[in-house]
């Protein structure tokens, strides 16, 4: 049934990492900002001293970032090991400003072995149209002059690959175990972040949806998977609520509901060979979690690992149920639509189940 479903989408067949890549820049996110720019990062303010009995700190620090002749700072959230060791590093835009824990279970992610730098995101620009505020204003101080130049996913991207520049310098950072994490636009971020680049070993997409994980050919609004509530979103809905967050070019689709020759399994099959989690939430028809798993599929020929393939293709997954044996991966809670300490345990398991691979 899965299969043949997939088939009935008729789905553009992969290209090379570089032209898929290509197409999802021009015709989706845009191309990211070219500006030259400086950063500058305060000393860390310690917030907390004792979780995991002491082994992991929780601190904050200020980066700074000039370009075209402005600044903008943002706060930076550390939770870091202080054992001398390497560990993995996970970078995290939130939606929440740092301080606060909902999406992010604080405390209980600093009892696995991996280090985490976060940040609200819109700390770093507004979620809306307004391309004269935050980080924004410096890397696109002409607004969105050109058809591909990117929106804000772009500009949230950007930003996490610097929040990645400053982890790098840090003793403890494990350079080859590093990841891009994100949930729902987020989510989106996240693999587009890890699209544009390859120091991202890993990358988590929660409930990322329509213009992330979820396939956009097939699903003409009544596509989400049966218990779900709700139906799946479509190009055509994304574009009308959220055009800014895409480049202009994108804006032509609502009008298709598909690319002319692309869809969103070239997101995650650009990704390749790197390692791809994908995360679905059981009662969230508006992301679709049906024609998200049907992406990870799609997307795993670019693996060339056929028993990866045939595990993600078994049978749709239930909620509970996780396939993380492959270098794409994926897995499906039994909630709405959320990012819960369960999405963060999957991550971590498959981090662990593959920090040891070679690319």
């Amino acid at each position: 049934m899965l299969i043949k479903e997939l088939q009935d989408r008729s789905l553009p067949p992969l290209k090379s990492r570089k032209e898929m890549s290509e197409i999802l820049q021009k015709e989706v996110y845009g191309y990211l900002p070219k500006a030259e720019f400086e950063i500058k990062v305060s000393d860390p303010k310690v917030i907390e001293r004792r979780f995991a009995c002491g082994k992991v700190i929780y601190s904050r620090v200020d980066m700074e970032i000039k370009a075209n002749g402005k600044s903008h700072s943002f706060p930076i959230g550390r939770l870091l090991h202080n054992d001398g060791k390497k560990h993995p590093l996970i970078v995290y835009p939130n939606f929440h400003p740092i301080g606060e824990s909902f999406y992010f279970p604080i405390e209980e992610l600093s009892e696995y072995d991996a280090d985490i730098l976060f940040f609200c995101y819109k700390d770093a620009a507004s979620d809306d149209g307004d391309m004269q505020n935050g980080l924004a204003s410096l890397l696109l101080p002409k607004g969105q002059a050109e058809e591909s130049d990117c929106g804000k996913i772009g500009i949230w991207a950007w930003t996490s690959q610097r929040v990645l520049d400053y982890g790098l310098t840090l003793d403890g950072t494990d350079a080859d175990n590093v990841c891009i994490a994100g949930h729902s636009r987020l989510g989106k971020t996240a693999l587009y972040c890890a699209m544009t680049d390859e120091r991202f070993k890993f990358v988590l997409s929660n409930a990322s949806g329509c213009a992330g994980a979820s396939l956009a050919r097939g699903n003409s609004g009544n596509t989400a998977a049966p218990g779900t509530k709700g139906r799946g979103e479509t190009y055509k809905d994304i574009i009308e609520r959220f055009p800014y967050w895409f480049c202009k070019a994108f804006h032509k689709y609502a009008e298709t509901n598909i690319g002319e020759d692309f869809d969103q399994h070239y997101l995650l099959a650009s990704i390749a060979p790197r390692f791809v989690l994908v995360g679905s939430c059981s009662l969230d028809g508006w992301a679709d979690p049906r024609s998200e798993q049907l992406c990870s599929v799609a997307a795993s020929a670019a693996w060339n690992n056929e028993d990866c393939t045939k595990a993600l293709a078994a049978r749709y997954i239930e909620g509970g149920e996780a396939v993380l044996s492959g270098s794409i991966g994926y897995f499906k809670l039994t909630s709405q639509h959320f990012m819960s300490r369960h999405s963060w345990r999957r991550l971590m398991e498959f981090i662990e189940l593959h920090r040891n691979e070679t690319i």
